[in-house]
């Protein structure tokens, strides 16, 4: 065991275009040609670009026309989400082989805490080493890279900086050595507004931002300030952290052709809703809090959220909390390209509190759950459009508007 003044060995681990390295993997004839993962249509993202794709100039939310200007001989494949959520899962199933402590980022990275572990798996490089053989093997010929640091961002830089199929070694000490070349673009909270405002004094790399020392940052930066001066001195001290509680599932939607009218804007909210609450019921999980996400031509996102009265999974009651939330929205004059609905601030079933009885109130009524974990369970086997809610709309179902779609579960708050 590691001693309380050892330094800690931290792993990000990142696997290697994901989404496009699945396709890949699965329809072996695309091996070497450039593939793109995403929407098509006029308002299709780009999802993942296989390196190949990437020498053209094609990267994950770009623009799918853009993309296929910049490579026209792309092959581009619809997201089969489902598909890499299950792979993800013999990932990070190799993962917790390796160690106690993994954090989940994503679907396709995470931190493991490696600290102690030598004695078992050897140097941390052999380790590395070690943890990317198990996943090619576990996934049948996917690759993945490995950051390694004492540090949590440092890890995740290096992890990128040697991919395809790498191992990136900081080793302790040389931490500041490793920062100091590097484009301050690389640094964590450093965007485009604070990018160009750092370029604009002079600032360029990390090293350079270290050199500004503290007081000039706050003068500059508030509060954040402070935060990118310890990133530029290598201090972050967070832990890895273990998988945490569920935080949020969402599904939204964008639009190939704008949505415009309360009505029409509801019955997307309702499909929507309909989504979540089954995801929320595959998981015996609750909700009390719902989020209405609205994105307009001019891409203006707004967001809204309410609390429930009581924790739910049912659909119709989700559905009428994000129409209370479309109702405070400015719809008129404006055409809407992205809808979604998120439910938060949930509850496992077996973490749920007993509720006190009242003794004068009538005894309670589950049948919408029951209702609902039916519905669930029809569309669960026979898809999602085999019981569909009739105030949806027939054009609001899935793959007839040209809509991109993304179900989201959040296990933290990445």
């Amino acid at each position: 065991m590691a001693g309380s003044d050892a330094p800690r060995t931290i792993f990000h681990v990142d696997m290697d275009a994901f989404f496009a390295s699945v396709e890949i993997r699965d329809r072996p004839e695309l091996r070497g040609r450039p593939v793109v993962v995403g929407g098509v249509g006029r308002r299709g993202v780009v999802a993942a670009a296989s390196y190949e794709a990437r020498k053209h100039g094609c990267h994950s939310a770009q623009p799918m026309a853009e993309a296929l200007r910049r490579c026209p001989e792309a092959v581009v494949l619809p997201a089969r989400h489902d598909h890499y959520t299950a792979v993800s899962q013999q990932v990070f199933e190799v993962f917790e082989r390796f160690s106690p402590v993994v954090e989940a980022l994503s679907i396709d990275e995470a931190f493991l805490d490696m600290s102690g572990t030598e004695r078992l798996l050897g140097p941390p490089r052999a380790a590395a080493d070690a943890v990317r053989r198990a996943v090619f093997d576990a996934t049948g010929g996917l690759t993945c890279s490995v950051g390694i640091s004492t540090v949590k961002f440092i890890a995740k830089i290096a992890s990128g900086e040697n991919k395809p199929d790498g191992v990136t070694e900081i080793a302790p000490g040389d931490e500041l050595g490793f920062l100091d070349p590097l484009p301050i673009a690389k640094l964590w909270g450093v965007g485009p507004k604070t990018q160009t405002r750092l370029i604009a004094h002079g600032v360029r790399t990390v090293g350079h931002l270290r050199k500004l020392g503290l007081d000039t940052l706050l003068a500059w930066f508030g509060e954040s300030g402070a935060k990118l001066h310890r990133l530029s001195r290598a201090d972050d001290p967070r832990p890895v952290e273990g998988r945490r509680s569920r935080l949020q599932i969402s599904h939204e939607d964008t639009y190939a052709v704008d949505v415009e009218g309360r009505d029409a804007l509801r019955r997307k909210l309702l499909s929507q809703s309909m989504r979540v609450a089954d995801r929320l019921t595959a998981k015996r999980t609750r909700a009390r809090r719902v989020q209405l996400k609205i994105r307009d031509h001019t891409f203006k996102t707004e967001t809204r959220q309410c609390m429930l009265p009581e924790p739910t999974r049912q659909g119709r009651i989700l559905y009428d909390a994000a129409c209370r939330l479309l109702d405070t929205v400015e719809l008129q004059g404006r055409r809407f390209r992205l809808t979604g609905v998120s439910a938060s601030a949930l509850v496992a079933d077996d973490d749920a509190p007993a509720q006190q009885l009242d003794l004068l109130a009538p005894p309670a009524d589950d049948r919408g759950d029951h209702l609902q974990g039916v519905l669930t369970e029809i569309r669960s086997r026979f898809g999602h459009q085999a019981l569909f809610v009739a105030d949806a709309g027939a054009n609001s179902r899935e793959n007839t508007t040209g809509a991109v779609t993304r179900t989201v579960d959040l296990d933290d708050d990445t």
